[in-house]
């Protein structure tokens, strides 16, 4: 049985999970679901820096998804 796919299942989250001077990471993560569907591969001077590249991700990913 195949799942219905809603992207407004899916959203960004970054978190402090590093040490200075690049602590910030995105996460995605979709509603159900216990851990990150993805998650950055770097780390981040800022939370903002973060934010722009995590919603840059989960574009890509719904995207892909819809597809």
């Amino acid at each position: 049985m195949r799942e219905e796919f809603d992207p407004a299942d899916y959203s960004v989250v970054v978190k402090l999970r590093g040490t200075p001077p690049k602590p910030w990471r995105w996460e995605i993560y979709c509603a159900g679901r216990w851990g990150p569907v993805e998650s950055s591969p770097v780390f981040f001077k800022s939370m903002a820096e973060a934010v722009k590249a995590g919603k840059k991700a989960l574009a890509h990913l719904l995207a892909k998804r819809a597809a």
